[in-house]
């Protein structure tokens, strides 16, 4: 797991090694174990491997800054290494093929990399190393972009191919990997976070004003290529991208996830056959990412994704011995973000599975004082604003995790996406149910969902009949009768290209699910995991994400995914005798929660003066007389989830300078 960056300029040799240096050390918190650099002439075929101040002292090489041998460099690549996989010296890179013609930057994991290194060595390939790394090389070597279908993991990696003179860089499957970039004339500038991209004094710091909209209005960041600084962007996942001599740039997808769109028909025994196969691939997903030289722990926040995970985790480290014990030491340890007020506290389930695995539990209590004055670092590190308070309870637990020496945690993202654990879900699936003229079916489901819930059958149709009318209805319609445009600057709002919701599918829950999974709510998860993480140097893997799981887990019919007012079905069913029954069956989701209301009530006068006494650089997207107004109120009338993203984008601007 690493941070990487790059400078690419095919014609004009305009690559400068200090900035690539300053690029580098701003992300450093990415890989504070070493660090290593290349220095290319594409032209005249020169390479130079170069060190830093940081690099191991077995590496011994010219420093980055020291002038070029002969010719100019036009190809400058960077990495800052958090050692997990083969923690010797051979694991320095950038990394080469023996004829050095291929060279690797690399962040990410490639899980499956012994079963695809003994299939290269079948074929003739020498290792040695013992890392991942080195198996992308030969692997590309041999395969060329087909090597990427073969990969299991995360990962964006940057190669330069000096037989093609070729830079090919690729991200994973389902983005949990980040890779940005930014394009001007024969420029081309990479780097695992933004903050690296803005060290290049050519980049202006300008918002990107539809992604602005997108995310006031929408909640909504990561969905596109875009990002919310102009000119900035991100190689979307399941893409690569490769830039040759001539400086002509082809952006390709390379994988496309399918789903089974048909309602199906609810039967015992093909259910149970889902049940077995998805707990198979689950519990080999887990196995997998077991696969580490350094300490590992779990995330666990009392929910069925992160239990099931942990108690999976559990059996296999301890039972079938798949780790080494001295990474783990006698017991799994665990990490929870908890608080005071029963209302968001999950302690109780936390309780039973930490019971149940022996687990060492460790506790962290986010609050709303410390939140305030810890929220310009949060916002440096995420990049971009974001959504909710939860990304900072996030924060906190892996900065737990850090202090008790972390540098792996197992973490649940993907489950609810993959199989329809939001409460949204329940009434996109009962409009279906109706569409296709289920009505047995769907007056089962409506009174199981309202004993489940305890919401009774009235306000289950309600909330069909909002989610029926997305579909109807013209998305400026629910906008003027709910007010949401009401804080925003009516000339910013009015020369958007677009609204988001209108994409949202709410006729079909495999596809709204589809969505999900491969552009709107996953892609902000990963975002502020792999940002929150990263902050105090540890891997995230999340073992819904395995290529294998994803795929088959949308090839489960809805009808066996919701199944007598239950979400996530077959995940239920799998975890039977595994996970405590309290947890396996829980009939509330309490999601990441935090004491967000109380918090946003407690920074009142922190969040006016920001607001209203001081400069606003947001001003252009706020109308902040109607905001003023809003806010006044008693009680305020702007939803807190609002004002959060108010604040965020405001804070973001000054933190980052942008006009």
């Amino acid at each position: 797991m690493c941070g990487i960056a790059g400078i690419f300029s095919p014609q004009s040799n305009r690559v400068d090694p200090a900035l690539l240096l300053r690029m580098t050390n701003s992300i450093r918190h990415r890989g504070p174990d070493d660090e290593g650099f290349l220095l290319v002439d594409s032209k005249k075929g020169i390479v130079e491997h170069r060190r830093g101040d940081d690099t191991i002292p077995e590496v011994r090489s010219p420093h980055i800054l020291e002038p070029f041998a002969d010719g100019t460099p036009n190809l400058a690549l960077g990495w800052r290494r958090l050692s997990i996989i083969d923690l010797s010296p051979t694991g320095h890179q950038p990394m080469s093929n023996s004829e050095r013609t291929l060279w690797i930057i690399f962040n990410g994991e490639i899980y499956n990399y012994i079963e695809l290194r003994e299939e290269l060595r079948a074929k003739g390939y020498v290792f040695r190393t013992q890392t991942d790394t080195e198996v992308i090389i030969h692997a590309y070597d041999e395969w060329g972009m087909e090597c990427l279908s073969r990969f299991n993991g995360m990962w964006a990696f940057a190669l330069w191919d000096g037989r093609a003179k070729k830079l090919f860089c690729a991200r994973d499957r389902f983005g949990v990997k980040p890779l940005y970039y930014f394009k001007n004339n024969d420029v081309f500038t990479f780097a695992s976070e933004i903050k690296a991209l803005l060290l290049n004094p050519t980049i202006a710091r300008k918002a990107n004003h539809q992604a602005v909209y997108d995310y006031l209005a929408h909640a909504t960041i990561d969905h596109t290529a875009e990002t919310l600084f102009s000119g900035i962007k991100q190689l979307p996942p399941a893409h690569y991208l490769a830039i040759d001599g001539a400086g002509t740039i082809e952006i390709r997808k390379y994988y496309t996830l399918q789903c089974n769109s048909e309602l199906g028909s609810f039967d015992e025994a093909e259910s149970k056959r889902h049940t077995e196969k998805f707990k198979e691939l689950l519990f080999d997903s887990v196995k997998l990412r077991l696969r580490t030289d350094v300490p590992l722990g779990s995330c666990l926040s009392g929910g069925l994704d992160s239990s099931t995970i942990v108690c999976m985790a559990n059996m296999l480290m301890l039972q079938d011995g798949v780790i080494d014990r001295s990474l783990i030491g006698e017991y799994q340890k665990t990490f929870t973000a908890e608080y005071d007020n029963a209302q968001y506290s999950e302690r109780a389930f936390v309780d039973k599975v930490t019971a149940r695995t022996n687990a060492q539990p460790h506790f962290v209590h986010p609050d709303g004082k410390e939140l305030w004055g810890e929220l310009e670092k949060v916002i440096y590190h995420q990049d971009e604003p974001f959504n909710s308070t939860s990304a900072y309870a996030q924060w906190n637990v892996m900065r737990l995790a850090h202090k008790n020496g972390m540098k792996v945690l197992l973490d649940g993202q993907g489950g609810d996406e993959l199989l329809g654990g939001y409460a949204y879900h329940v009434p996109i699936y009962h409009a279906e149910l109706l569409r296709h003229l289920r009505f047995g079916t769907f007056l089962a489901e409506i009174r199981a969902a309202s004993t489940i819930s305890q919401r009774p059958a009235y306000r289950q149709l309600v909330d069909l009949l909002g989610k029926t009318a997305r579909n109807i209805f013209p998305d400026s319609a629910f906008e003027q009768f709910t007010g949401t445009r009401g804080f925003m600057n009516p000339d910013f709002s009015a020369l958007r290209k677009k609204t988001l919701t209108a994409a949202k599918r709410n006729d079909s829950l495999q596809e709204r699910l589809l969505q999900e999974e491969t552009r709107l709510n996953l892609q902000q998860l990963l975002h502020y995991e792999d940002r929150n993480s990263m902050a105090f140097s540890i891997e995230a893997r999340v073992p819904f994400l395995d290529y294998r799981v994803v795929e088959y887990g949308m090839q489960i019919p809805v009808q066996f995914k919701i199944h007598n007012g239950w979400s996530k079905y077959p995940l239920r069913c799998a975890a039977e005798g595994l996970i405590p029954k309290e947890v396996q069956w829980r009939k509330d989701k309490m999601g990441f929660v935090t004491p967000q209301n109380e918090w946003m009530q407690m920074l009142q006068l922190q969040i006016r003066t920001l607001l209203f006494d001081e400069h606003l650089r947001a001003e252009e997207f706020l109308n902040q007389s109607s905001l003023r107004r809003q806010f006044q109120n008693d009680p305020p009338t702007i939803p807190n989830s609002t004002l959060w993203r108010i604040v965020n984008l405001e804070l973001w601007m000054r933190r980052f300078n942008v006009g």
